[in-house]
């Protein structure tokens, strides 16, 4: 597998599967990716890399600048560079050639599978018929294993789905969308961690106010929002919960009037809507 551009996104997804491939060994069964290639822009990127993987050198290469050696020499090509790269690298002399038949899974935010496909085949010839593109929204969750993936369903052979699953599995939970969800989808699964920090640092401030020490605070609440999620991995319902700890005029039902009040659940609605719009807009 070669990862082209591996950054933060790149490099948590190589830990993974590196870990996993290196589980496998250890257990003497057949690794489902044997060697990897990590393509940087610079000696300084390189040398990080090679500082972070070192126990891993026999199984992995880091290269500078060759996007289409590294290409050539994969049978899975994981896109990981800046959006603003793609076309620079994609519409590169000899990338066609060495993608074909090939899985290439992008994780680049606001590039929908036609525009890659549009930047790969020069304007005039017809799709290719074996270039196949999978689509994938993490967060930087990854880097502990704890992401939430999702992935964009596509036709395509049933072996690259299932290692398509395999990798973002290794840093942690997956869930397919259907194309024209890709965008709502990858909201839940990155920016709303950003908006849900914006209610946490409200609550935390309240918490000072009130007297309590910030980190203080914060270790509270972190384990409440733990409870919290482990309570919704069980299949309980959002409104369900707020019913189970609201008593009749008890302090739980007077905060969430407090929030009704002031129109928070129709501000966190109005974040994602918008998020969502921006996401399709970047992607024209």
């Amino acid at each position: 597998m070669s990862i082209i551009g591996c950054g933060t996104m790149g490099s948590a997804i190589l830990q993974g599967v590196l870990s996993a491939s290196s589980r496998s060994e250890a257990a003497e069964e057949e690794p489902k990716i044997a060697h990897f290639i990590a393509t940087v822009q610079s000696s300084s990127s390189a040398e990080k890399l090679r500082t972070r993987f070192s126990s891993c050198l026999s199984r992995l290469e880091v290269i500078e600048k060759d996007n289409v050696g590294a290409m050539q020499r994969a049978d899975i090509i994981l896109l990981a560079c800046k959006p603003y790269m793609a076309q620079t690298v994609l519409a590169a002399p000899g990338v066609r050639e060495a993608l074909e038949g090939k899985l290439v899974i992008s994780v680049l935010v606001g590039s929908p599978v036609e525009k890659l496909e549009g930047f790969i085949f020069h304007p005039g010839r017809t799709l290719g018929e074996h270039i196949y593109i999978k689509r994938a929204m993490l967060n930087i969750a990854a880097e502990f294993g704890e992401s939430m993936t999702v992935i964009e369903t596509s036709p395509m052979p049933a072996e690259f789905e299932e290692i398509s699953n395999w990798i973002f599995s290794q840093v942690g939970e997956i869930a397919p969308v259907a194309p024209d969800l890709f965008d709502i989808g990858g909201v839940l699964a990155g920016p709303s961690s950003a908006f849900l920090s914006v209610a946490l640092d409200g609550m935390l401030d309240g918490a000072v106010k009130e007297g309590l020490k910030r980190a203080d605070a914060k270790k509270i609440l972190t384990q409440s929002l733990l409870s919290l999620a482990k309570l919704l991995e069980m299949g309980e319902h959002p409104a369900v919960l707020r019913e189970r700890y609201s008593s009749p005029r008890g302090t739980t039902i007077e905060g969430l009037q407090s929030l009704e009040e002031d129109r928070v659940r129709y501000a966190f609605s109005k974040a994602v809507i918008a998020s969502s719009k921006r996401s399709q807009e970047i992607g024209k």
